[in-house]
């Protein structure tokens, strides 16, 4: 597929799974306005000592923290199914949101340790002037690394696989740097131009609820549009 050809098909795909993913919308819109009220209690003239609100904000906390998750585990299946280039999309089941975060999270955490170590070692060892620049190297080579991990996890559902660095990097190669490169530059760019036109509208609106509600759905539609351009893009191998 063409770049074009698959930021067209990731735009749309979030429209396509509103009714299998109803509940991450839902579940964004009520915390965001939890949100405002737990953080703004005084602005809703509603009365509480300081432990409540110390309460109020640990829960919402806590619930943002479960909803990171089975988002992150949701994502992971649409990277499944957008590597077999199927245009259903996932059903929502608790247990295994919550399994798929966990293996993404350690997947995340593992290509975000190895290139710092490798960086740190490479600088004490050398000690040139280069290094900041084989630095950068390094982690723009690992952030892509990290997306072939992550498909790879999604495709076997195994974390042996995805921690195969030499394996990502193949399949790097196989699909093409360059290509995986500049499709994850133009991801990149469609999420960070739609953020700054939607916050320019948010702030002529000038209200934390509508702010709040849209960031919150804002953020899942990025998601999945993100995590669908990823399978597609994969699927090439």
């Amino acid at each position: 597929m063409e770049i074009s050809d698959i930021l067209i098909d990731s735009i749309l795909y979030p429209t396509k799974s509103i009714k299998s993913s109803w509940i991450f919308m839902v579940s964004a819109i009520f915390m965001g306005m939890l949100t405002v009220v737990a953080f703004n209690l005084e602005s809703f003239e509603i009365s509480a000592n300081n432990w409540i609100k110390l309460l109020l904000i640990a829960g919402v906390l806590l619930i943002s923290l479960v909803l990171f998750l089975l988002t992150q585990g949701y994502s992971l299946d649409i990277l499944k199914e957008s590597i077999y280039q199927s245009g259903n999309t996932p059903n929502f089941k608790f247990s295994n949101q919550l399994k798929n975060s966990r293996k993404i999270l350690v997947v995340n955490i593992f290509y975000f340790i190895v290139p710092t170590l490798l960086s740190f070692f490479l600088g004490v060892i050398l000690q040139l002037w280069i290094m900041p620049i084989l630095g950068l190297i390094i982690s723009i080579i690992f952030f892509l690394a990290t997306t072939m991990a992550e498909c790879r996890l999604a495709k076997t559902g195994k974390l042996t696989n995805a921690l195969n660095v030499f394996g990502t990097l193949n399949d790097m190669h196989t699909i093409g740097f360059e290509k995986v490169l500049l499709t994850t530059l133009t991801v990149f760019s469609v999420i960070i131009i739609s953020l700054l036109v939607v916050l320019t509208i948010l702030w002529y609106l000038d209200s934390n609820v509508i702010t709040s509600i849209v960031i919150s759905i804002f953020g899942v539609y990025m998601l999945f549009f993100s995590k669908r351009a990823k399978g597609l893009l994969y699927s090439e191998r």
